[in-house]
C-alpha cells in the first residue's frame, strides 16, 4: 500500500509527497534510537524541522504551508507509514497552530512566525491562572507533552482563580483559559515510559508561576473572531480536525503492518507445516479483512474530511451538526486501524514477537494511540449522546 494514497477529494492541493522521501531515510535509520531514548533522535527531529513538516497548518502569513485538509492529512498518515512517532510529532505539532486563531495578533505572530517553531502542551489537567496586572501567573502540570524536550513553546489550560476558589463562568462552571509560554519558562518532567509510541517524547510539562501577558492567554467561550492570520477556510474547521489527526496516524501503522505481513507471507512457510503462509487459506482470509478494514477506515475519513471543507467554503465554522461525521469517521478510522493491525500479528505467528520485526512495535504502537481521547472508542458513547438528542459529555465539541 506504499504507493496507494489516492483518494477522491473536494482539495486540489497536491500531497508534498517529496518531503516524506526526503525525510524517510533519516527516520528509519534513527527509529531504534527513537524507542531506546523515548524521543526522536535529534538527527530526525531535526529533518523534520528543516523540511518545515511541523508547520504544515501553519498560516501561510507566518510562511507556514496552510495544506487543505485532506494533503495534510494523507502527509501525516505516510509519515505515520515511515515512523509512527515522527507521524505523531508532526499531525500534533501541525494541529496546535489551530490553538493560535484564539490570541490576538501580537501573540499570534509572537509564536507562530518562528520558522523553527517546534509547539507541545496538553488541555487536561487545568492548572490554575491568577489575574495580574496585563495577564496571568500560570501554574500547572500537564502530561502528553509530545516532542516537548524539543519545544520551543508550550501551550497548557488552566482555571482562572478568584482568590482560593475559580473565578465561575457566565454558564456558573469554572472560567477557564489557554495559555502559551516559552518552553524556556516551563520544565519538561521526565514521565514518558510507554507500551508504544515512545518515540514521541510525550512527557509532562510543568509551569511555576509563569506570567503569561493577555495577548498570549484565551479566555474559554464562544469564539467567532479569529486574529487576521487565520481567517482561511481552513480554520473553520476547528477542534474537529484533531481526532482526524489522530486516526489517520494509527491508519499509517495499520498500512506499513500490513506491507510487512505481505513481504512476510511471500517468504515463510510456518514452523512444522509444509504449506507457505501466502497459500493458507486462514491467512487469505484475514489478509482480505485487514485490507478492507484498512480501506474501509482511510475512505469513511477522507469522504467525511471533503465534506467539511467544500462547507467551509462558504464562510461558516464547523458546528456540532457537520463536526459529528468527523468524529464518528475517526473513531470509527481508529478502530478500523486497530483490528487490522490485530489480525496482522496474528497471521505472523512468531515473527510477531520478535524485536529485530517490525510487527511488534506495530502492535504496541497502535493500541497506545487507539487510547488517545479525541478518537478513541469512549467518543462513540459522547457523540450517540448528540444523536439522541441529549447533551454530550465531551465539552471540546461545542468550543
Amino acid at each position: 500500500m506504499k504507493e496507494e494514497l489516492g483518494v477522491a477529494t473536494a482539495s486540489s492541493a497536491a500531497v508534498p509527497m517529496e518531503l516524506v522521501a526526503q525525510v524517510e531515510p533519516i527516520l528509519r535509520k534513527c527509529a531504534a534510537e527513537a524507542e531506546a531514548e523515548r524521543r526522536l533522535a535529534p538527527e530526525a527531529m531535526n529533518a523534520l524541522i528543516d523540511a518545515d513538516l511541523l508547520r504544515a497548518w501553519t498560516p501561510k502569513a507566518f510562511g507556514g504551508m496552510e495544506l487543505d485538509p485532506v494533503p495534510a492529512l494523507q502527509l501525516f498518515e505516510e509519515l505515520s507509514r515511515v515512523d509512527a512517532s515522527a507521524g505523531w510529532i508532526v499531525g500534533n505539532c501541525a494541529n496546535m497552530a489551530f490553538g493560535g486563531l484564539v490570541f490576538a495578533d501580537e501573540g499570534a505572530a509572537e509564536i507562530f512566525a518562528d520558522p523553527r517553531l517546534v509547539t507541545a502542551g496538553a488541555l487536561n489537567p487545568p492548572g490554575s491562572a491568577v489575574p495580574v496586572q496585563g495577564g496571568y501567573h500560570v501554574s500547572g502540570q500537564w502530561p502528553f507533552g509530545s516532542a516537548s524536550t524539543y519545544a520551543t513553546w508550550l501551550f497548557g489550560i488552566a482555571m482562572i482563580m478568584d482568590g482560593e476558589a475559580p473565578q465561575l463562568g457566565p454558564d456558573g462552571n469554572p472560567a477557564m483559559l489557554i495559555a502559551a509560554f516559552k518552553a524556556s519558562e516551563g520544565e519538561v518532567l521526565d514521565t514518558w515510559d510507554t507500551l508504544g509510541m515512545r518515540g514521541t517524547g510525550s512527557h509532562d510539562i510543568r509551569a511555576r508561576d509563569v506570567f503569561v501577558p493577555e495577548r498570549r492567554a484565551f479566555v474559554l467561550g464562544p469564539f467567532d473572531n479569529p486574529n487576521s492570520a487565520f481567517r482561511g477556510p481552513l480554520y473553520r474547521l476547528g477542534v474537529w480536525l484533531a481526532s482526524c489527526q489522530i486516526a489517520v496516524t494509527g491508519l499509517g501503522i495499520a498500512r506499513a503492518a500490513y506491507d510487512d505481513l505481505l513481504s512476510l507471507a511471500a517468504a515463510k512457510t510456518p514452523s512444522y507445516t509444509q504449506t507457505g503462509l501466502a497459500d493458507r487459506p486462514t491467512v487469505q482470509d484475514r489478509v482480505a479483512r485487514a485490507r478492507a478494514l484498512i480501506d474501509a477506515g482511510r475512505n469513511t475519513i477522507y469522504a467525511e474530511v471533503a465534506k467539511a471543507w467544500a462547507f467551509v467554503q462558504g464562510g461558516a465554522r464547523i458546528t456540532v451538526a457537520e463536526g459529528v461525521p468527523l468524529a464518528l469517521a475517526a473513531s470509527f478510522g481508529m478502530e478500523a486501524a486497530v483490528q487490522a493491525v490485530d489480525l496482522v500479528h496474528g497471521i505472523a505467528g512468531t515473527s510477531a514477537i520478535r524485536n529485530e520485526q517490525r510487527f511488534q512495535q506495530y502492535f504496541r504502537d497502535v493500541h497506545t494511540i487507539s487510547q488517545h481521547a479525541f478518537a478513541s472508542a469512549s467518543r462513540y458513547e459522547s457523540l450517540g449522546k448528540i444523536l439522541l438528542g441529549r447533551q454530550s459529555d465531551w465539552a471540546l465539541y461545542y468550543v
